[in-house]
């Protein structure tokens, strides 16, 4: 199987298959191939080539972003936890869903503060675009890129300093969380860690040679704000790392 396919090639396919942008390690798309790799499921990256006009995603899926997954003939799924569902239910072990209802209700919780909107991807996203339109000092995506996912994130200068609150908020509490502990939740892997191995990456991007990124987006995942970094433990960052050397792809293929 070639490691990526037009997003023409994919739609014709069958199968499991994601879209997504190469050198883009998008943490809602990485997130997504580390749960398949955990699972060992088969799946077929796809991005647009030099070969197909633009919007080739677009006329396929609609206006939805990245990562769309599609499973056969079944409805494209481009929501985190949709395609956790899917995962699980295509090859149930290992699992990356607690059985007991209270821990899976945490961890479904715990992963929208990560994953979902207002989560810390998404106010982190805030703050990017910020600082990319030059509202901040910090070098960010370009101008194009920043004024095109602004409306996606509903970016709007007046709601950033909610966003950085949130920010905040969040990194202290999983440093507290996983302090004395392996994983997040319980005593084995779980999505969750997934979410926060993969998420990191926006602030702490993994080294080039692991993480092969357009050098623009390096650039714009490296985060140089003292108060957030400062919000991030030694145990949080362990964690990170720990969750790829022993459970994801390196190098991450991009």
């Amino acid at each position: 199987m070639n490691r990526f396919v037009s997003i023409t090639q994919a739609r014709g396919g069958s199968g499991l298959r994601l879209a997504c942008l190469r050198g883009v390690p998008s943490p809602w798309t990485e997130a997504a191939k580390g749960i398949f790799y955990v699972k060992g499921l088969a799946c077929q990256y796809a991005a647009q080539s030099k070969d197909e006009p633009d919007g080739a995603l677009t006329a396929w899926a609609g206006d939805v972003g990245i990562p769309v997954v599609a499973y056969e003939n079944e409805k494209l799924r481009t929501g985190w936890a949709e395609i956790l569902l899917l995962a699980e239910r295509l090859k149930p072990e290992p699992a990356l869903i607690p059985q007991q209802a209270s821990e899976r209700a945490a961890m479904f919780g715990l992963s929208h503060e990560i994953c979902g909107e207002m989560g810390f991807g998404w106010a982190y996203r805030l703050l990017m675009i910020q600082q990319s339109l030059g509202h901040g000092s910090e070098t960010g995506f370009p101008p194009n890129v920043a004024n095109y996912l602004a409306p996606k994130y509903g970016f709007n200068p007046a709601h950033v300093r909610t966003a950085k609150a949130r920010v905040l908020d969040l990194l202290r509490m999983f440093s507290e969380r996983i302090a004395g502990r392996r994983y997040l939740l319980g005593n084995s892997l779980t999505a969750l860690d997934i979410y926060w191995a993969t998420f990191a990456n926006l602030i702490m991007p993994l080294p080039e040679a692991e993480l092969p990124a357009a050098p623009m987006i390096r650039t714009a995942y490296t985060c140089h704000d003292g108060e957030i970094l400062g919000a991030v433990s030694d145990e949080l960052r362990a964690l990170q790392r720990r969750i790829y050397e022993t459970h994801l792809e390196l190098p991450v293929p991009l």
